[in-house]
């Protein structure tokens, strides 16, 4: 059994506060509720209606029925400010359904609430009653768009894109309130799709026509001025260089205005992880020249951060791990970060013990604004059931942002390797040129529900001591495909191919060569477990790799999701995956509860092929979706 825990990165020092998961409280002292006002009105509420069909949704729109659990109005007057804003929100919750000619009777203690003086003396608690006739459901009648924005048929024809039509605005439809605000919308954003940032909905007709239970509509947007993209103004920066920020956010001055590319530059600048907030406002008007100015708004992080976390294996033991950073060194986002990490610190054996420790610096924006230098110097034991190696490494590198989608990295790697496996003990010296390109045509970076990615990289390299020569070559790929238009149950599937060429294995460092099992691979196996034998049977890395997952991600709530899974993973002897070894497959059922800082997984595997010596099941935890 394999078990690793989750570790509690503390970005400041800070005592700790009571902790709740799933609902549950794990510990600390919960905030003792305020005195309750002696003067506060306690109630009870029953809510009914003439079509029980709508009652669920009438309960989630109203007030007193949300809160009369909770804590109760401080005073009479509160408790019927309470109940009398309850008729707009029921009012909206009906015309959301369709119903245009809602009855709704609220009563306290048998008396219309409306008719209850505020310095009325009312019983504790209180019995109110809500009823509610929601009249005959609307259909839409006349629909007329004015100033429909002349989008092409490629556009139109992407599902993502909305229009009033897939809003629901059409005729013989039920007559939604929420469909003809998702039209406006729907106008408005074709309208800054196609570089008018200022289009807005014009004032819109309904005409009910009540003996008929049909509802006309009539809207249009206008448009306003076409626009370029202005300057960027940076306001709020202390630290941070104002003129970096404003070339890093990448918004291209003097093209046309378009939103997607305001929302990429809003990421590109939270990717910075300098900044505690920041947001691009637009200018209140376009100007005379027809550019539209941004200002973005920025509030800095504290300058250093740190961390800690813990984990426990059953294979590998207990171990601790911890991290400095320092944000901002020379007011580009300049990241210095040291790290160290040491696992099986309850074993009484030293030479068990896996360590590893580092330093490295981030400087962004280098000869491009989207272009990051980073120099790293690392070193460590690892010490694993199929080898043991210490090494120590320095690389520096690249990486460049092509466009939003697509991004490369290329670096210069020196290594040095001390090794002993299965192929008995040897010393490594081993330079190398890893890069990589990767796309990402994936709806979310943390819980992608549709789309894809891939990722090529390769590393040629040349072992000095031994005079080995080759490369390191890998595909990986993944799709996710919804089954729901709500994009709550989702397909997810996993492809990663992997080879070493122009190098035999007993040349090679051992973290360099391949190995299927554990929480990223195969689960239900111990991490790097899986792997072609030599002549004493002893595991060993193999010159190639074929990995396989398969996922189907069901959100059963907005937190809690149920993801059964299927692995499959095989390294091989040889540079070309013949399957000589034989795919190892693992399965099982996963856990999920969502945040927002992403996905909390908890997956329960075991192999569907147990052999001798296989664990009988792995339980992973970790953050974010497992691919």
């Amino acid at each position: 059994m394999a078990v690793a825990a989750l570790a509690v990165a503390v970005l400041l020092a800070q005592p700790a506060n009571a902790f709740d998961l799933f609902g549950v409280h794990l510990f600390g002292e919960r905030d003792a509720p305020e005195d309750l006002s002696p003067d506060a009105q306690t109630y009870t509420v029953e809510l009914t209606s003439t079509d029980p069909q709508v009652e669920k949704t009438l309960r989630e729109a109203s007030t007193l029925v949300r809160e009369a659990n909770g804590r109760p109005p401080p005073s009479t007057a509160a408790f019927l400010a309470r109940t009398r804003g309850d008729y707009a929100g029921l009012v909206a919750a009906a015309r959301d359904l369709g119903r245009y000619g809602p009855t709704i009777v609220i009563e306290a203690a048998g008396r219309r609430v409306e008719t209850i003086p505020p310095d009325a003396t009312l019983p504790h608690p209180v019995a109110v009653t809500i009823r509610v006739d929601p009249g005959p459901r609307f259909v839409f009648g006349r629909v007329v768009i004015a100033d429909r924005p002349p989008l092409d048929a490629e556009t139109l024809a992407d599902p993502r894109v909305a229009t009033p039509e897939r809003a629901g605005l059409l005729e013989g439809e039920t007559a939604a309130a929420s469909s003809i605000l998702a039209a406006e919308r729907a106008l408005v954003d074709g309208w800054k799709r196609l570089g008018h940032p200022k289009a807005k909905a014009r004032e819109r007709r309904l005409v009910a026509h009540h003996d008929r239970a049909v509802l006309d509509v009539e809207i249009g947007v206008d448009p306003g001025p076409a626009a370029t993209f202005g300057p960027v103004r940076v306001v709020g920066a202390e630290l941070m260089d104002p003129e970096f920020v404003a070339a890093r956010s990448g918004i291209p001055t003097g093209e046309r205005w378009d939103p997607m590319k305001v929302k990429r530059a809003e990421k590109r600048l939270r990717d910075l992880d300098v900044f505690a907030s920041s947001r691009l406002v637009e200018d209140a008007a376009v100007g005379a020249d027809g550019a539209l100015g941004l200002e973005a708004q920025v509030a800095e992080r504290p300058l250093h951060v740190f961390g800690f976390g813990a984990s426990y294996s059953t294979l590998d033991g207990a171990g601790v791990e911890g991290w400095w950073q320092h944000r901002n060194l020379f007011g580009h986002g300049d990241r210095l970060r040291v790290e160290g990490r040491v696992s099986g610190v309850d074993t009484v054996d030293p030479e068990k013990l896996t360590w590893k420790g580092g330093v490295s610096f981030l400087r962004p924006g280098v000869f491009t604004p989207m272009t990051d230098l980073t120099v790293a110097l690392d070193g460590g034991r690892e010490v694993l059931d199929p080898y043991t190696q210490e090494k120590i490494a320095g690389r520096v590198g690249l990486a460049h942002a092509f466009f939003d989608e697509l991004t490369g990295k290329a670096a210069v790697n020196l290594e040095a390797d001390k090794v002993s496996d299965g192929w008995g003990k040897r010393s490594l010296t081993l330079a190398s040129l890893p890069f990589e390109l990767a796309l990402d045509r994936s709806d979310d970076r943390l819980a992608p529900t549709a789309g894809w990615r891939a990722k090529i990289a390769a590393e040629p390299f040349h072992e000095f001591r031994l005079g080995a020569s080759g490369a390191i070559l890998r595909l990986d790929a993944t799709a996710y495909l919804p089954l729901d238009a709500d994009r709550r149950y989702v397909l997810a599937g996993r492809v990663a191919v992997a080879s070493i060429v122009g190098a035999d294995a007993d040349r090679m460092p051992a973290d360099r060569l391949f190995f299927a099992g554990g929480g990223n691979s195969v689960r239900g196996f111990a991490y790097r477990s899986l792997g072609p034998t030599n002549a004493a049977g002893r595991i060993v890395g193999g010159l190639s790799l074929v990995e396989a997952s398969a996922e189907l991600r069901l959100k059963v709530t907005d937190t809690i999701g149920v993801v059964p899974f299927v692995d499959m993973g095989a390294a091989g002897a040889k540079s070309s995956p013949d399957f000589a070894e034989t795919p190892r497959f693992g399965g099982g059922l996963g856990l999920r509860y969502y945040t927002g800082l992403g996905a909390i997984r908890l997956d329960l595997a075991t192999p569907l092929d147990r052999k001798a010596g296989d664990p009988k099941f792995g339980l992973y935890i970790g953050l974010g979706e497992s691919f």
